[in-house]
């Protein structure tokens, strides 16, 4: 059983509502039972309150509670990566496939989590290592709990690529972009390029080209230590995208490292939802028997 938390961050969607009001009654309920509680500075601003940096709270918190949809889940994951704070995912937004709870469950979801009923688990990201080709020089790594992907700057034109993985040249790809998630980001975008379904508790890179100009670019599935790198040989600009949230712009040779990380994200999770359950209830996985007679 994990011990109860003292220091408690709140994270949140802005645009909502409900999440703002929320926020600041489940402040002030753990405030009443003892507990430090801080609020993201935007978060904070828009319900008129101090606040802090998300970047702090990672470092400070033992427990952050996100509310908002997968994207407000990610950011504050990404806050989290390597540090002891645990992450309670609470869905206020659309699909919410990474929560752990809904909105009408959050005082619940608190409870349980808190009271060490819910176990922690660890969720592996993604980490990439950029060289830049004017100088060779290797750039700080980044993080992604989901995906980071390598596309061209502009939607309408593709990328090309050269791609390597174990040591060994892959050739030339062409493409929309490359995807490279983890477990718990093999649900997400490169699912929808036609990637696989990993369960979440895998330790595997899933390598998928999104709308590959060939018939034979497929999925890989690859073990943890596997390094993947993918240089840019266009012309025009391309980017490093990081769990679609943030983005580094690429020149031609640029070259980006990519590997499962080392780092990874403590989650609350919910034995009432567990994962092939979240698939048939958010992705409609296996269908009904309705449709399927």
């Amino acid at each position: 059983m994990s011990p109860r938390p003292r220091r408690i961050a709140i994270a949140g969607h802005t645009g909502r509502p409900s999440v703002r009001r929320e926020a600041l009654r489940l402040h002030a309920r753990l405030r009443r039972s003892g507990a430090q509680v801080r609020i993201e500075r935007e978060l904070a601003a828009a319900c008129g309150v101090a606040g802090e940096p998300m970047r702090e709270l990672g470092r400070w918190c033992e427990a952050m509670i996100s509310l908002g949809g997968d994207g407000t889940i990610l950011h504050a994951a990404r806050a989290l990566a390597g540090r002891r704070g645990v992450l309670l995912p609470v869905n206020f937004g659309g699909l919410g496939f990474l929560a752990a709870a809904e909105e009408r469950e959050l005082a619940a979801a608190v409870t349980a989590a808190f009271a060490g009923r819910w176990p922690v688990v660890a969720r592996t990201g993604v980490e990439t290592a950029l060289r830049r080709h004017r100088d060779g020089r290797g750039r700080s790594r980044g993080f992604a709990l989901n995906d980071v992907v390598v596309r061209s700057a502009t939607s309408f034109s593709a990328v090309h690529l050269r791609v390597t993985a174990l040591g060994l040249d892959l050739g030339h790809l062409v493409a929309d972009g490359l995807i490279a998630a983890s477990a718990s980001g093999s649900t997400a975008y490169s699912l929808s390029a036609g990637g696989p379904i990993v369960a979440p508790d895998l330790d595997a890179l899933v390598v998928t080209p999104a709308c590959a100009h060939s018939l034979a670019s497929r999925s890989l599935v690859l073990a943890p230590g596997s390094v993947l790198k993918a240089r840019v040989l266009t012309n025009r600009p391309a980017l490093l995208v990081l769990d679609g949230q943030e983005a580094v712009e690429l020149a031609r040779h640029d070259e980006v490292e990519i590997t499962l990380a080392r780092r990874v994200v403590r989650v609350y999770q919910n034995p009432e939802r567990p994962f092939l359950r979240a698939l048939q209830r958010k992705l409609g996985w296996q269908g009904s028997e309705k449709r399927s007679l």
